[in-house]
């Protein structure tokens, strides 16, 4: 009895078998890790385009206008799914001092507009995961953002 015992520790049949099921949960574990995090990814890239190409539209605009909502109009459409949030941002620097007013007479200093848009937008993971990434809300959804800007003048 004690001699098959010991035969046991030195039997090697069913070795790849037995690491095989070990090793399989994990590996397919990262793959289904992976799928979700490049699916994040890849809506966070869609959103930071949808804001460049709002800004796309300020920057093929000649001059210099006080409103800017067409810029926001145009990141919407180009995102296609709903929002959380879109904030559109213009504002007077001079001299590197961001003004209150954006008719600020910068007497010699340098003056420069800047136009910004952000979104902010949700990814739902595709796969459920326990509650091992919960956001501590009550939607499933993690919040991504989306921003870009551009000098006017």
């Amino acid at each position: 009895m004690m001699r098959q015992l010991f035969g046991l520790g030195r039997d090697r049949r069913g070795a790849a078998a037995m690491e095989m099921a070990l090793i399989t949960p994990v590996v397919g574990g990262m793959l289904l890790a992976a799928l979700d995090f490049s699916g994040a990814w890849l809506a966070r890239l869609q959103l930071e385009q949808a804001a460049q190409r709002g800004i796309e539209s300020v920057a093929n605009r000649r001059g210099v206008a006080t409103d800017y909502s067409f810029a926001l109009a145009d990141a919407r459409a180009a995102y296609g799914r709903p929002l959380q949030s879109a904030v559109l941002d213009n504002w007077l620097e001079c001299g590197g001092v961001r003004q209150a007013s954006l008719t600020t007479n910068c007497n010699g200093q340098q003056r420069a507009r800047y136009v910004s848009i952000r979104l902010v937008g949700t990814y739902d993971p595709v796969f459920n995961w326990g509650g091992l990434l919960s956001t501590g809300r009550s939607g499933n959804g993690y919040r991504i953002l989306g921003d870009a800007a551009v000098r006017v003048q």
